[in-house]
């Protein structure tokens, strides 16, 4: 009789570590994706070191709002959404302050996405140089329809999606360590640290996932917690290898394509100038599939998630659920921004990380954090109340960097490209 007690007991905690190790791959699928291919390119204008500093930074902000967000889930309810989340917390305040977010949010990333796909494809064709308008027209179509018609192909063959993204960022990582200089991973600039921290927020948002991740360990705390910490360190981890091998590979500034500052200027890929420097065929090729299947995939999740709100909204306050007028609402604005502005991919992730993101996942649950902490009877209510306040801080100076940037209160460029 004991036996089969301890026995079913060993079987029962096998098979929680293996449901706890498959949700942490989830977390990890979201964390890499489009972000790689932004981060190493803003986090090369100050070097490494600094890039490190301010990358695990943000990356403990994000694992910390993360773990609030599942804490204060409420397993009950049939449905989740951050809105009705911040509403709970925070007021109606908390809740409009978190729509006008996700609109930031999914408006932003559908832009980055259509200007990333185009200026990446038309800089490593150079037959499709003059073409960037017909690209983000006719990519913008492809998935606006695949949305509308084809999502549930996309989460049925998302296992197959994650195969070929993996596969393609192992090539990547491998034929890219060719021209590898550590001397390069020596240069530091400390006063361009903070451009690469709303790229570094966008690149570990994985939040909205954050119900299904609970749901799918059946609301258990303790085994959450544990799925997301291992899939925001496994992406951490690989995120750093990846600016490691780019960083030590690209000079900061050079004549010519293949610099750290030509790509930030010109809002590049990472894989743009690496496909320059390398002249390898297994790289470019294996980057660019995981280019299209990265960006395709978000932005087909991301454009549903979009195209979901502002139905809701349309419902809720308008009346209507007109699919033509939802549609136009979701996917107009964003197409017509990038045909005015193709060349927006880096800078359209950063208003995306640095405002959006930065609000809704670092200031709000910092000020969540410190109301709980005011409660009797909360543990370690100090240091919930530190983690608080410097991740608002922390939050507070990211967005006003970005704000600052962006209405042109202060101005920190770029040096200016060698000749």
């Amino acid at each position: 009789m004991n036996e089969t007690i301890i026995t079913s007991n060993i079987t029962s905690n096998i098979t929680s570590k293996k449901a706890i190790f498959q949700s942490s791959l989830l977390v990890l699928g979201n964390v890499l994706g489009v972000g790689v291919l932004a981060l190493p390119i803003s986090a090369g204008l100050g070097g490494f070191f600094p890039a490190l500093i301010g990358i695990f930074t943000i990356w403990l902000m994000m694992l910390f709002s993360a773990f609030l967000i599942t804490y204060r889930i409420d397993g009950s309810k049939k449905n989740f959404d951050l809105p009705s989340f911040y509403q709970a917390e925070l007021g109606n305040s908390g809740k409009w302050i978190a729509i006008i977010c996700n609109l930031i949010i999914l408006y932003g990333v559908l832009v980055a996405y259509l200007s990333g796909m185009a200026t990446m494809l038309a800089n490593l064709f150079p037959s499709l140089a003059n073409h960037q308008h017909l690209i983000i027209v006719l990519y913008g179509l492809i998935l606006m329809g695949l949305i509308l018609f084809g999502l549930g192909a996309l989460h049925k063959g998302m296992s197959f999606v994650m195969i070929i993204l993996w596969t393609c960022f192992i090539i990547m990582l491998v034929t890219s360590a060719e021209k590898f200089h550590p001397k390069l991973l020596t240069f530091t600039d400390w006063k361009y640290l903070p451009i690469c921290l709303p790229i570094a927020v966008s690149a570990f948002h994985f939040h909205n996932i954050i119900p299904t991740v609970c749901s799918s360990l059946k609301f258990d705390k303790p085994a959450t917690y544990k799925a997301i910490f291992i899939g925001v360190f496994l992406g951490l981890i690989i995120n750093l290898l990846w600016i490691i091998v780019v960083l030590g590979s690209l000079p900061e500034n050079h004549a010519g394509t293949h610099s750290i500052i030509y790509a930030q200027i010109h809002n590049l890929t990472a894989n743009v100038p690496l496909s320059q420097v390398l002249h390898n065929q297994f790289f470019t090729i294996s980057a660019l599939i995981f280019a299209v299947f990265a960006v395709t995939s978000s932005f087909m999740t991301n454009g549903a998630g979009l195209f979901g709100f502002i139905k809701d909204l349309c419902f809720n306050y308008a009346k209507t659920d007109n699919k033509l007028l939802v549609g136009t609402l979701s996917f107009l604005p964003p197409m017509v921004v990038t045909l005015i502005y193709p060349n927006l991919f880096l800078k359209a992730l950063a208003i995306v990380g640095g405002v959006g993101e930065t609000i809704l996942f670092a200031i709000l649950p910092g000020l969540i954090m410190v109301k709980i902490s005011r409660s009797k009877t909360i543990q370690n209510h100090l240091t919930l109340k530190i983690i608080g306040y410097m991740m608002t801080f922390i939050g507070i100076g990211v967005m006003c960097f970005v704000l600052g940037q962006k209405f042109g209160f202060f101005t920190l460029n770029p040096p200016p490209l060698q000749m």
